[in-house]
C-alpha cells in the first residue's frame, strides 16, 4: 500500500454517465492485481473515494467511473494535467482457480474484472446491461485471447436477458467464474454455481469510507462471520458471502 500523487493523463467519456480516468502513478501500477482498488482524492471534498482499478500497465492505471453524485461529477470534470492524492493498491484481489475462466460483469461492475481479464490473457468476458447504450467494455484494449460477449435486458445486443439468465443457459462443467455486479445478480449466480458444483469468486460493491478496515462501514455477513469488504475483500469466494 502506497500513498502518493497521480497525474491525470486523460479523462474520457464512455457513455452518457460513465467516464474513464487514466492516471500516471507507477508506484501503484506496478503491483496492482485484478479486483483491487484505490482511494482517490476528489477535488472539493474532504474524503477520498474508492474505485476499482480497471486496467494497469507498468506506469499507469485506468479507473472506470459512473457519475452518480457531486463527488463523481467533480471527477468527471477534472482536467488533464491535474494531480490527485491516491492510496493503493488496496484490498484482496482475484486468485484464479482451475477451470476455464468465465467473467461476468454487470454494468459498472465489469470494471472490477477488466484488469483480471488482461492478467489472465485468455478468458470469456460477458458484460451485461439494460441496453446496448450502457455497454462500454469494447472501449478498453483487451488482449486478443479475451472473448467478449454481451447480455442486454432489452435484447438490443448479444444474449437477450440479464447475466443470471445468461449463466443459467451457459454454465457448463469445467468453468471457473469471476463476477461483479449488483447484489441480486451475485445472489442468483451464487445459487447457480452451488447447484452446478462450480467454483467462483465475487468482487463486492460497497461504500467504503476509510478503505483500510478501520471504520467498519462496509461490513457484510459471511459464513465465517462479519467481514469488511475493503480489507477482507472486495473479492470473496462465491459461496462465502451470505446474501439477504
Amino acid at each position: 500500500m502506497i500513498e502518493t500523487r497521480a497525474l491525470v493523463l486523460d479523462n474520457l467519456p464512455l457513455t452518457e454517465d460513465i467516464f474513464k480516468l487514466h492516471l500516471l502513478v507507477p508506484e501503484i501500477a506496478a503491483g496492482v492485481r485484478g479486483g483491487q482498488f484505490v482511494h482517490l482524492e476528489v477535488p472539493g471534498f474532504s474524503l477520498r473515494r474508492p474505485f476499482t482499478v480497471a486496467d494497469a500497465d507498468e506506469q499507469s492505471i485506468t479507473l472506470v467511473i459512473r457519475r452518480l453524485g457531486a463527488g463523481t461529477a467533480a471527477l468527471a470534470g477534472i482536467e488533464r494535467g491535474s494531480s490527485l492524492a491516491i492510496l493503493g493498491p488496496l484490498g484482496r484481489g482475484f486468485t484464479p482457480e482451475k477451470g476455464r475462466p468465465l467473467l461476468l460483469g454487470g454494468g459498472i461492475g465489469a470494471a472490477a474484472l477488466t484488469l483480471l481479464a488482461r492478467q489472465l490473457g485468455e478468458c470469456t468476458f460477458v458484460m451485461g446491461g439494460p441496453n446496448a447504450r450502457e455497454l462500454w467494455l469494447e472501449t478498453l484494449a483487451l488482449p486478443p485471447g479475451v472473448g467478449v460477449g454481451w447480455a442486454t435486458e432489452d435484447g438490443s445486443r448479444g444474449f437477450a436477458g440479464n447475466l443470471v439468465q445468461y449463466a443459467a443457459a451457459n454454465l457448463v462443467p469445467g468453468l471457473w467464474v469471476a463476477a461483479c455486479g449488483p447484489e441480486p445478480m451475485l445472489s442468483g449466480l451464487q445459487a447457480l454455481l452451488r447447484e452446478r458444483g462450480l467454483a467462483g469468486q465475487f468482487a463486492l460493491e460497497a461504500r467504503m469510507a476509510c478503505g483500510l478496515g478501520a471504520c467498519n462501514g462496509c461490513v457484510v455477513p459471511t459464513r465465517q462471520g462479519n467481514a469488511r469488504v475493503c480489507r477482507d475483500g472486495p473479492v470473496f469466494a462465491a459461496q462465502e458471502v451470505v446474501f439477504p
